[in-house]
């Protein structure tokens, strides 16, 4: 195996830890030896890939917008309404099995990343949806596509919750809280969206 190689599954090694000690413990309580020890690599191995706890936080974002945004590319959201509530089932897919991102979404909501930080790799795609959505169909519920984003914003942050402590909010979520999460949402549409016939943008 070339240098490089090794090298480069290094890396990758070590932001995989790191995705899993912040995810775990947030941005203080994780440790450059903690991630070392779950990555069993060097001290010397971190540092050399990473100068900064900081640096290692910024990859591990980085991996996390990455699966993040390949995750709600994998879904395929269908146009409109009904799409925007996939894209938040596909968020809390990711949420629940990827540790990078649900290191991504801890950083962020802790401070540590540029910007709104993992939530600019879904909201912005998330309100235009809606937007899109309301031209296209309108709504009489008096709610606008920021109220709905900011609505299902909140909702992907108790998926977030509800993924970094599954055993202590089972007696709240279950034991099928994706499933619960997608019969809520189903049952979300109608109140959220006008119904067929109204004006549209434009009209």
């Amino acid at each position: 195996m070339a240098r490089q190689e090794r090298a480069e599954q290094t890396r990758q090694r070590i932001v995989e830890a790191a995705a899993t000690e912040f995810a775990g413990h947030g941005y203080d309580g994780t440790s450059l030896h903690g991630i070392v020890r779950t990555a069993g690599v060097t001290m010397g191995a971190l540092t050399f890939h990473f100068r900064s706890k900081s640096a290692l936080a910024d990859a591990v974002q980085e991996s996390g917008a990455a699966a993040t945004r390949a995750a709600l590319d994998a879904a395929a959201p269908a146009p409109g309404f009904d799409g925007a509530l996939e894209r938040v089932l596909a968020l809390a897919g990711a949420l629940r099995t990827m540790p990078s991102v649900r290191a991504a979404a801890r950083l962020t909501r802790e401070g540590h990343a540029a910007g709104h930080g993992w939530y600019d790799c879904w909201a912005p795609d998330l309100r235009d949806a809606l937007e899109r959505s309301w031209c296209e169909q309108g709504t009489d519920s008096g709610l606008t596509p920021l109220a709905v984003t900011t609505l299902l914003s909140h909702v992907v942050l108790g998926v977030e919750a509800a993924a970094s402590t599954p055993e202590a909010l089972r007696p709240v979520t279950g034991d099928t809280p994706d499933e619960s999460l997608a019969q809520a949402l189903k049952s979300l549409g109608p109140l959220l969206c006008r119904p067929a016939g109204a004006e549209t943008c434009g009209t």
